[in-house]
């Protein structure tokens, strides 16, 4: 037993199952929520309600978890402490039917969630395994929960959705398990004490969290709406699934090949790219009302678009803050986005309740064209290889 456990330990399979299926979790518990919500008879305003307490919540808990890990080097523990939550709360989740209740687990599940994804990246980037090489089973992961989620909210009860969620959970755990820790100090770190100051004094950071904030609040949005969209114009659940199934598949090549061109390009030029696709998105969202030209967009762009931002964060952090921080400074950003996902979220629900799904797309358009005008002003170097 010993020297399977010991050839188990920091083997690329263990990787595998983390990836897999933590995304597969995400998937599972978030891809079509926004369609549970409406299904049990929520509004639009009350869904929108719901899905930003994934924001509220993760506000304070993914940076502090992010310097829990900076400080105690101990992610093993952190995240199976976060899965084993996410997984008893899930199946508390499928049994309430109060919108109050259903904002505090949302909130709870989602921030246990998204407190991992930092821990995750670093691994990523720090494994003795290439970047993508790991994160391409996170898409494939995300890419059967889809699947999984549209065929199990509309065959069966919604408990058997939040089963699978718990069951990802345990086994996403055992992955962990084996994996190597990625928080020990890198070569340029040494033994300096943790200088939160610094991200506060780092004027290029702070411009690229709002440049951030506007890309995470609209492409959030756009994750919980697509759905909504793609049933607006006449699409069964399960077909909703199998849209976000290939949507998902798309971002394989993106990610596997990261080595080829992420560390090639500068932090601005990817962030620029990434807002142009979302700016396509939106407005063809808006004004297209064939439902095969708009499915035939969102799969070939969406997942693109956020996995390329989401890349990019790792890059744009490697470069801008000190290495001691690097899970900080992550937290820190997927914090702020998710504060940027409860305003954009509830304002979008406002929009969507008064008009229609298509006219809150036309203005997020103008929310990513702002951004893209501040992305303009982005000056960061390019010196840290994290995908090569």
């Amino acid at each position: 037993m010993k020297p399977l456990l010991s050839r188990y330990r920091g083997s690329y399979f263990c990787y595998v199952l983390t990836f897999f299926c933590y995304f597969l979790v995400m998937s599972l518990f978030g891809s079509v929520l926004s369609v549970y919500l409406t299904g049990i008879g929520k509004s639009a305003s009350e869904m929108s309600l719901i899905v930003s307490a994934a924001g509220i919540f993760s506000f304070a808990m993914v940076p502090a978890v992010g310097y829990l890990n900076d400080l105690t080097r101990r992610p093993r523990l952190i995240s199976g402490g976060l899965l084993a939550g996410v997984g008893a709360l899930g199946l508390v989740f499928a049994l309430c039917r109060s919108t109050w209740a259903l904002f505090l687990l949302d909130g709870c599940i989602m921030s246990f969630i998204n407190s991992l994804m930092p821990i995750t990246e670093r691994m990523a980037g720090a494994s003795k395994y290439r970047y993508g090489a790991l994160r391409v089973w996170g898409t494939l992961g995300y890419a059967v929960g889809a699947q999984c989620a549209g065929l199990a909210i509309e065959h069966f009860p919604p408990l058997v959705l939040f089963v699978l969620v718990c069951i990802a959970c345990a086994l996403t755990i055992v992955g962990f398990w084996g994996t190597e820790d990625a928080s020990g100090p890198c070569p340029q770190e040494g033994k300096r004490p943790l200088r939160l100051g610094t991200l506060v004094q780092n004027r290029q950071f702070l411009l690229y969290i709002a440049v951030a904030f506007l890309f995470a609040g609209c492409s959030g949005v756009n994750m919980n709406y697509a759905p909504v969209l793609l049933g607006g114009l006449g699409m069964a659940t399960g077909a909703v699934g199998s849209v976000l199934f290939f949507s998902t598949l798309v971002e394989i090549p993106i990610i596997l090949f990261s080595n080829r061109f992420m560390d090639r390009f500068s932090g601005k030029a990817l962030m620029l790219t990434a807002f142009g696709l979302l700016l396509v998105q939106f407005l063809f969202y808006g004004t297209a009302r064939s439902l095969w030209a708009v499915v035939a967009v969102m799969v070939l762009v969406k997942a693109i678009a956020s996995t390329l931002f989401q890349m990019t964060i790792l890059k744009m952090v490697r470069n801008l803050v000190d290495a001691s921080l690097t899970t900080t400074g992550l937290s820190v950003v997927n914090s702020l986005n998710s504060l940027s996902t409860i305003l954009v979220q509830n304002a979008g629900g406002l929009v969507a309740d008064r008009w229609d799904v298509p006219t809150l797309y036309l203005c997020l358009s103008g929310l990513v064209a702002l951004g893209m005008a501040l992305a303009l002003f982005l000056r960061v170097g390019n010196s840290q290889k994290v995908f090569s």
